[in-house]
């Protein structure tokens, strides 16, 4: 076998000898596109569209990685993970798959629905305080999903949800301990 060896890299080195000075440049260039080629998946694969979008926002500090059973590929998937004032959020809830996941258990979760039965997404949240200040806003950019998922601390609120045409919602609600407090809005 060595010998095979030292003869096809003997052979291969001897090919590129022979070629001249444009033909050796355009061997380079080939190697370099298939290297790009290899690289080009891993590229795609990192930079999602939506995270270009929320790095933007200012509100994106990391992302949420869930694992699937059953060895499926992907193995697991990313949610972006957003923060405003210490309060983490991350939208989901797109697609059979993603309703049968486990998530971390956040206090509260908005569940989005326009009619009798369609899930709704690009949903502008704002979040006060009993008292009606401001604690957080939440683009409707962001929120990329039917379902949203607020680590909000114990406490009384206000969420305000906005669809796309304009029409808002309004609901008080009281957050408890480490219960998961599910809220649905409904646009007609």
């Amino acid at each position: 076998m060595k010998g095979k060896t030292a003869i096809t890299s003997a052979s291969t080195a001897v090919g590129q000898k022979g070629l001249g000075r444009g033909k050796r440049g355009l061997l380079a260039i080939l190697r370099l596109g298939m290297s790009m080629l290899m690289i080009l998946p891993l590229l795609v694969f990192s930079t999602s569209p939506w995270a270009a979008a929320d790095e933007a926002s200012g509100h994106l500090s990391k992302f949420l990685e869930i694992p699937l059973k059953g060895g499926s590929i992907p193995n697991k998937l990313r949610f972006p993970l957003h923060e405003q004032n210490n309060i983490q959020y991350f939208s989901a809830g797109l697609g059979k798959e993603e309703r049968s996941l486990s998530y971390p258990p956040y206090p509260l979760k908005l569940i989005f629905v326009k009619g009798e039965r369609a899930f709704l997404a690009t949903v502008a949240i704002e979040v006060l305080h009993h008292d009606r200040t401001a604690l957080i806003s939440i683009p409707a950019e962001e929120v990329q999903g039917p379902w949203l998922f607020l680590n909000l601390p114990a406490g009384k609120y206000v969420v305000k949800a906005t669809d796309s045409s304009g029409t808002t919602i309004e609901k008080s609600l009281k957050l408890v301990g480490d219960k998961t407090t599910t809220v649905h809005f409904r646009w007609p």
